[in-house]
């Protein structure tokens, strides 16, 4: 009797402390943004070892299971006080629906564990866009979840640095390790926490052709994110790094803005002495050692190419897999030369496109190229995560789905640049003096969320 009260009253509290913590979600947006982060640190530091609690049927519910239901939680109640959807909204809501859809039917199917296990495949990244969704964009919010940010990436690479101490010099802190079978000493943290960096380094371009302490400091933490993505050996993350900064160059000489001498200078010195320097570890001591090998030999696109074939032939048969996809817990089996493999099928339209059909693929591409194409035209203001930032960040994000899951923090991005396309996207600037609007430019970002319902906001001028 003592025992169940116990429960019951542990189990009130628990709920007691989840109706606050929603409350608090819905009303304080950075709340949300140092939540995910902080469980995508958390994550990356304990690897395997994060605290759960096993369930009788065998789930087993972890600290950052509980961070983003409730987040997605307060993302839905928000939802709620829309009465208007924009149509980056509405690809969302359809994709929220469909997975929805795919995980009961898996549940039925399959059994709570198995549907809830594949969930998770989505699960952190959509939580974080149906929250962030919600909230009108400003200059004042996009700068405080950038700093949020840039702190998130200082500690990943504390994390890194522990790591290495321990590969390298023998000396434990007590930080598990992570474990990539054939891949490099170098590489101590997956490559979404390397993605992390990356988009890090990607906030602070604003600030490098500016002077004073607070941009010196932000050049000087560039530089230094740029020395470990290249050092982390994730060549991905490299790939989307190199779009990331091209779209930005063309977003410059687009808008007629030109950088300076010194900027230029500063930008290829860092890259080469990062390079040199992760070419001098390559070729000290054993490079098989050092360097990471592919996880396949030489042919591992052609690899997942078999692997994604084998996967459609069990999934085209059903028109109903067209269109609402196979229930989450149905598998990722299959076989390539002789090997068994039960493993995501490494590109998330293809996850998407198994799980919820043709139409949640499309509704994604909604998400992603839609809201790309809205912010392709984004006004420069200047700041951490700036408007025109977000054509290279989502750019970045495009060619990271193709062979990665995305991680929560993804959800951000996404979720930030859905509201900004929908609440402040439109159609503002004048052509020729003639009244008709311009195609493709946006409004200015208000500096607060209440500048958002004030009105509309003065039209930016070629």
């Amino acid at each position: 009797m003592i025992t169940l009260i116990g429960i019951g009253l542990a189990a009130g509290a628990a709920v007691w402390l989840g109706v606050l913590a929603i409350d608090k979600l819905i009303e304080r947006p950075t709340i949300g943004a140092t939540v995910v982060l902080a469980m995508t640190l958390v994550q990356a530091a304990l690897v395997d070892q994060v605290p759960a609690l096993t369930l009788p049927g065998g789930t087993r519910i972890m600290v950052h299971d509980v961070a983003f239901t409730l987040v997605l939680i307060a993302g839905l109640a928000r939802l709620l006080r829309i009465t208007r959807f924009s149509t980056p909204q509405r690809w969302l809501m359809l994709f929220v629906l469909l997975l929805l859809i795919s995980t009961a039917l898996g549940a039925v199917d399959f059994g709570v564990q198995k549907g809830v296990a594949e969930f998770r495949l989505f699960f952190p990244y959509v939580s974080g866009v149906v929250y962030f969704a919600t909230f009108p964009p400003s200059a004042k919010l996009f700068d405080r979840i950038g700093r949020l940010w840039l702190v998130a990436s200082v500690a990943m690479v504390a994390l890194v640095c522990v790591r290495w101490l321990d590969v390298f010099g023998g000396i434990s802190l007590g930080v598990p390790l992570e474990k990539f079978g054939n891949d490099a000493e170098l590489k101590v943290i997956n490559g979404p926490y390397t993605f992390l960096l990356a988009h890090g380094l990607i906030l602070t371009a604003a600030f490098w052709p500016l002077r004073g302490k607070r941009a010196t400091r932000l050049r000087w933490l560039a530089g230094v994110l740029l020395l470990f993505v290249v050092l982390l050996n994730r060549r991905t993350v490299w790939l989307t790094l190199i779009a990331g900064v091209a779209v930005m160059a063309f977003q410059a000489y687009r808008s007629g803005m030109r950088l300076r001498h010194r900027t230029v200078v500063g930008v290829v010195s860092a890259t080469i002495a990062a390079v040199s320097l992760y070419l001098a570890i390559a070729g000290f001591g054993a490079p098989d050692e050092a360097l990471a090998r592919p996880a396949v030999h030489s042919d591992t696109l052609e690899w997942r190419f078999q692997g994604w074939e084998l996967l459609l032939q069990s999934w085209w048969p059903d028109p109903v897999h067209w269109f609402i996809g196979q229930p989450m817990g149905t598998g990722f089996e299959r076989r390539i030369d002789g090997a068994e493999l039960n493993s995501e099928a490494h590109n998330f339209y293809f996850n998407t496109l198994l799980r919820t059909g043709a139409v949640g693929l499309i509704a994604l591409l909604g998400l992603t190229v839609g809201v790309l194409r809205r912010l392709w035209w984004a006004p420069f203001r200047g700041g951490l995560l700036a408007p025109e930032l977000f054509p290279a960040m989502l750019t970045m994000q495009l060619i990271w789905f193709m062979t990665w899951t995305p991680g929560p923090e993804q959800g951000i991005l996404t979720g930030l640049a859905v509201a900004l396309a929908g609440k402040v996207g439109g159609r503002a600037s004048t052509r020729a003096g003639r009244g008709k609007e311009d195609p493709g430019r946006l409004r200015p970002l208000p500096d607060s969320a209440e500048q958002v319902h004030a009105g509309p906001a003065r039209p930016v001028r070629r």
